[in-house]
């Protein structure tokens, strides 16, 4: 065929193959090839046409214009050519090219174990197989992320309530744990994002920016400003976002632990409490200290000083000083006086604590006379003395019968001054006087008019009580905070009277009073139970001092009684409290109570007692609604994700990624390799009108396509719309149709094929039950 310089060339054409020239004089021998450095010394012009492979021939030239009308392409020379003998041609001295070397590829490289590795790969079949990997780091990190997410838990309800020790280090490793969740948590969501994207790609074809976007969408935040891509790939897009909202939880879950302050408790024992026993008043000696060491609540007298003579005795002569004082700051302070160590000593450094003590003490039981005019009460009032029938808003008589005091005269070292036989009566306790208190009740209620009593204003209701000295088994409630100390009394037993005689009142004169039996008096000789009696009635006498006398009111209130210097006195309106009855023995507790402040008295005892130990300390505090909250939420979508990722790994038949080589080989189409024609360095801007153009990953659709042994072999890529088609799982797929089975070599075998398939059929099927598999799964 004549050449015509006005006909546009063919581009189509196949290009010239200098291993393949039966009309070249030129001998195909090897043609040394210059080296890259020769190359770029001298500044060689580049290949002229993009469409003629090989680029670089010592034996070809091609025109130099690569596009355009007028393209031109040059024909070897001819026989009346330059040979390899002309003087002309000096062929060059380099080392072989691949150029020179046997291969079944048209397309060769510079690089031999690359060339041989393409060699080798030249009929290779995709494989429809789903790796273990990817699932399975998949399922182990959403493991790992629940199993740290437990611990976190698990971690923080360790320290939950503990001394806040190490506060940084602590929040330090919750900070840990919790990044660790959200690492692993986001790390299945992407990968199984990437399972889904491929689905996506495959089912819809997109823009080159909405494949952007989805490629990029866990790591750029501005991929999300693609509408297209939401509209396209919902569910990819949704699972993307999802990945930047995980990590919220890993700043929820450590504020989830903080510090406060709180009472920390603790039942133990506490060893060294202060309690009360009057065992060793009975039992205690002045004249030797070192069996019961310590301050007596009793002064004595004695008949003997040395304890020596026949018939000696000590009897009770009044309350010691420290009794007194002890009585008399429990009155005022209108509250029991306290030990400032007893915190320290009963709950420990530090520590508050509350326990039940339990011991036997004097106590009066009180009862309400409703007929005192009645003979067998023996009361030594009634109601007439007591307002509005009388003067007085306060009545008590608090001596009857009580012991004389002194008993004989004594000299300066309390031995009686006349010389014995003593008196019988000497020291006897014949009774325990009894109170006798009345008292009126002012109501807010006025008298009516006319009435006697109209002078009073309100109604006035008068009461009278009497309260008797029992044995009385006690049991308090102690609590300390700090240095403060609070009772609750929580049971009082009264046993029995401390002297069991009755006091009889002569009818005939008031002032002449007698008790009996005689039997239960108590006598010195008697000497534990006299000293014990002693003692109940020495607390007993102080107690009595606050109560004795009288309130007269007549225009004005006129106090003739200790108890307006109690609690026991309303201050606002001078009456005695409404409930006195109820309080009376409680101010008689308070003084018991102040005994335990005095560690040196004999009565002051230590025990052992069960206790709850208390203090405010800063803790760790967990709240547990602040960590899974969070958590629960990520790990629930977590969950959700991964099964939408094993199910487009099941639809896809294979587990892929993102990475360059899934990008490598899922993009070899020549349409492709046309568009990015000016665009091959990849630098922005992108092309625009590249951005608008929609691919598809899919199979391509070839021209000519060969039917072999396992049917159609078609090739799986990227492409335009048109040019792909769905991809069939478990299909037959290798690659490029030119590539597949030793590129020009194969395209000359079906050139020189003779022969029709019926005749190839038996041949197809021997080599099938041989078992030459060529890579089909």
């Amino acid at each position: 065929m004549a050449y015509n310089p006005n006909q546009s060339p063919n581009p189509f054409v196949d290009p010239y193959d200098p291993y393949d020239a039966p009309r070249d004089p030129i001998p195909l021998v090897d043609f040394p090839r210059q080296s890259e450095d020769m190359s770029n010394a001298r500044s060689f012009r580049p290949s002229a046409s993009p469409d003629i492979s090989p680029p670089e021939s010592p034996a070809i030239g091609y025109g130099a214009s690569s596009r355009g009308v007028g393209r031109e392409q040059y024909a070897p020379v001819g026989g009346s050519g330059l040979g390899l003998d002309t003087p002309e041609f000096q062929p060059q001295t380099a080392g072989n090219s691949l150029y020179s070397l046997g291969s079944l590829s048209q397309y060769k490289t510079q690089d031999a174990d690359t060339q041989r590795l393409v060699d080798r790969r030249a009929g290779e079949l995709a494989k429809w197989h789903i790796h273990w990997a990817t699932p399975a780091l998949a399922i182990v990190l959403f493991v790992a992320g629940v199993m740290a997410a437990l611990g976190h838990h698990f971690f923080y309800a360790s320290l939950d309530g503990q001394p806040a020790e190490n506060q940084l280090l602590m929040i330090r490793y919750g900070t840990a744990l919790a990044f660790f969740v959200k690492s692993t948590l986001v790390g299945c969501v992407v990968l199984c994002y990437r399972q889904r994207i491929w689905r996506t790609f495959r089912r819809k074809a997109m823009t080159l920016r909405a494949i952007d976007g989805l490629f990029a969408a866990t790591e750029d935040l501005t991929s999300f400003w693609n509408w297209e891509m939401i509209r396209m790939g919902k569910l990819a897009t949704f699972m993307a976002l999802c990945s930047w909202l995980l990590p919220l939880a890993s700043v929820l879950s450590p504020s989830s632990l903080t510090s406060e302050v709180r009472e920390v408790f603790n039942t133990t024992q506490c060893d060294n409490v202060a309690t009360l026993n009057f065992d060793r008043e009975a039992k205690h000696d002045f004249r030797r200290e070192d069996t019961y060491a310590g301050a007596s609540l009793v002064y004595w007298n004695t008949t003997d000083i040395e304890g020596k003579k026949d018939g000696w005795f000590d009897y009770y002569d009044q309350p010691s000083k420290n009794a007194k004082r002890l009585a008399v700051t429990a009155v005022y302070l209108k509250k029991p006086a306290t030990d400032p160590l007893a915190s320290l000593n009963s709950c420990g450094e530090r520590w508050n604590c509350t326990y039940s003590l339990n011991f036997v003490a004097p106590g009066y039981k009180c009862d309400e006379i409703k007929n005192p005019n009645n003979p067998t009460v023996n009361a030594p009032f009634n109601y007439s003395t007591l307002a509005p029938q009388g003067d007085m808003i306060y009545y008590a008589s608090t001596d009857l019968n009580d012991y004389m005091n002194p008993q004989i005269d004594t000299n300066e070292n309390g031995i009686p001054i006349p010389e014995p036989p003593y008196p019988k009566s000497l020291g006897v306790f014949q009774s325990e006087p009894v109170l006798w208190i009345g008292h009126s009740v002012n109501t807010t209620e006025p008298y009516p008019s006319g009435s006697p009593h109209a002078k009073w204003v309100n109604v006035h209701q008068p009461h009278i009580f009497k309260c008797v000295v029992y044995q009385t088994n006690y049991t308090f409630e102690l609590h300390y905070n700090d240095t403060v100390q609070t009772h609750k009394r929580l049971q009082r037993d009264f046993l029995h009277p401390i002297i069991e005689t009755t006091v009889s009142i002569d009818p005939t004169n008031s002032s002449k009073v007698t008790a009996s039996p005689e039997s239960n008096f108590v006598v010195p000789s008697d000497r534990e139970k006299y000293k014990y009696t002693a003692t109940y009635h020495s607390l007993g006498a102080l107690f009595r001092n606050f109560l004795r006398g009288h309130i007269i009111k007549t225009k004005y209130p006129v106090t003739k009684s200790d108890i307006s210097e109690s609690r026991l006195m309303d201050a606002i309106t001078s009456y005695p409290i409404s409930d006195l009855q109820t309080k009376v023995p409680e101010v008689f507790e308070d003084m018991l109570i102040t005994l335990l402040s005095e560690p040196f008295l004999v009565v002051r005892d230590s025990t052992s007692v069960p206790c709850t130990k208390s203090r405010s300390v800063i803790v760790f505090a967990y709240h547990r609604e602040g960590l899974w909250v969070g958590y629960a939420f990520a790990v629930v979508i977590t969950l959700a994700f991964l099964g939408v990722g094993g199910w487009s790994i099941f639809q896809n038949g294979v587990a892929s990624d993102t990475l360059f080589s899934r990008i490598m080989v899922t993009t070899r189409n020549p349409t492709l390799d046309q568009l990015s024609v000016g665009a091959c360095l990849g630098g922005d801007p992108f092309p625009k009108e590249l951005t608008k153009t929609k691919l598809r990953f899919g199979v391509l659709n070839e021209e000519n396509p060969r039917e072999g042994p396992y049917g159609v072999v078609g090739h799986c890529c990227f492409g335009s719309a048109g040019e792909v088609r769905e991809i069939e799982k478990r299909g037959t797929y290798a690659g490029l149709k030119k590539y597949r089975d030793g590129g020009v070599l194969n395209e000359r075998r079906e050139k020189e094929e003779v022969g029709g398939f019926d005749e190839k059929e038996p041949l197809l099927e021997g080599q099938e039950e041989s078992g030459d598999d060529v890579g089909h799964e």
